[in-house]
């Protein structure tokens, strides 16, 4: 014999609500699963605030890697301002030319080599998980652009190529933090 949660009363064999009352006695399963993700969103989002320093410490590092680039390329927002004047001329995008591409290169190593360090001081100094793992894909795609840009600088692949690559390496890091932002957090959450 159940009762009712609410009032209390004797329920009838396999009520959905009481006939007394009228509250809900049982739910169907979709709506408990969804009742549970969102408990396990919550407490996910519970453990965010530990590490929420972190996004500014990653931020200042960003910076001061834009700082460095700036001051190895003085020369920076001259480049950007022809690359952007070469759009008119062409009358569409373009890629740039050897002097922004080194700049470009030098900019995307650096931030992949930090992305990569922040993420493991993250990983290391926090309860995240998640976040650390994101900051590594991210890292990892700076690295990989960096060395697309260079194959492309040398001459080993053509503009559309680099291009492809591109495609190709966003494809992935989408997928990636896809799997890494609804996959994982559940898998984790299952585990005692």
């Amino acid at each position: 014999m159940t009762t009712c949660p609410s009032c209390g009363k004797e329920l009838t064999p396999d009520a959905a609500f009481c006939i007394h009352c009228g509250a809900r006695v049982w739910e169907p399963p979709f709506v408990r699963r969804m009742r549970e993700r969102d408990w396990d969103r919550d407490r996910w989002r519970e453990r965010g605030p530990r590490d929420g320093w972190w996004g500014a410490v990653s931020a200042f590092g960003f910076l001061i890697i834009l700082g460095l680039t700036l001051s190895q390329y003085p020369d920076t927002f001259a480049l950007l301002a022809g690359y952007f004047e070469s759009w008119g001329t062409h009358g569409y995008p373009v890629l740039p030319g050897r002097a922004l591409g080194q700049v470009l290169i030098y900019l995307l190593t650096a931030g992949g080599i930090w992305g990569l360090i922040s993420a493991g001081l993250r990983f290391a100094y926090t309860d995240s998980f998640s976040r650390p793992i994101r900051g590594i894909v991210g890292g990892l795609f700076s690295l990989y652009m960096a060395n697309a840009f260079s194959q492309f600088y040398s001459g080993a692949i053509r503009g559309s190529e680099l291009v492809l690559t591109l495609f190709v390496g966003l494809a992935v890091v989408i997928v990636a933090n896809a799997v890494i932002a609804y996959y994982l957090p559940h898998r984790l959450a299952k585990k005692p």
